[in-house]
């Protein structure tokens, strides 16, 4: 299948289940090593499989630029003071499966290569991570902030606006590469 109609499939995908695409370029996409330091004050800091310090100390920028498609996916999720706890929860796992859903797509029409980041910390499991290791090594995903990009800067550069501090939207976001 050419990249034109996988590109298309994978549009498709995003338009039934509610998620943005935004193509990016490599080059864009600012990395800051101070963005891996701040997952030090994550209250998951160490209890996390697949965030610092438990992910693999790459070169994660070079890594990204090696790839011919990047796209961010993203939503943005209405809050309330009553809901903010359950929509952390739901929206990063709503991003987080749509991710994997489209790295199958990909993977099913020859792209073996294909990976994706989270937005946020994996919350697969409602009680947290195994003490060991990960509960599910196969499905669960790294954040995008986990590979030190500023993805706050990276996403400004195509008009996807994250604010901080929350006050009644979320914006999840996560990356896809090919």
């Amino acid at each position: 299948m050419n990249n034109d109609n996988l590109w298309n499939k994978i549009k498709e995908f995003g338009q039934t289940h509610g998620v943005v695409l935004q193509p990016v370029e490599a080059e864009a996409l600012i990395f800051e090593e101070n963005v891996r330091l701040n997952c030090f004050y994550c209250g998951r800091y160490g209890n996390n499989w697949r965030c610092p310090p438990k992910i693999p100390d790459l070169n994660y920028k070079k890594i990204v630029s090696e790839f011919d498609n990047i796209v961010f996916v993203y939503n943005r999720y209405k809050i309330t003071p009553e809901n903010e706890n359950q929509i952390r929860f739901e929206s990063t796992n709503h991003i987080h499966k749509s991710l994997l859903a489209m790295e199958k797509i990909l993977f099913d029409n020859g792209i073996s290569t294909a990976l994706s980041f989270i937005g946020g910390s994996c919350k697969l499991c409602k009680n947290g991570c195994g003490p060991t290791n990960c509960n599910n090594p196969y499905i669960a995903r790294m954040p995008v902030e986990a590979t030190g990009m500023n993805i706050q800067k990276s996403a400004a550069k195509y008009g996807i606006e994250i604010t901080w501090p929350i006050t009644d939207s979320i914006l999840r976001l996560g990356m896809l590469i090919w």
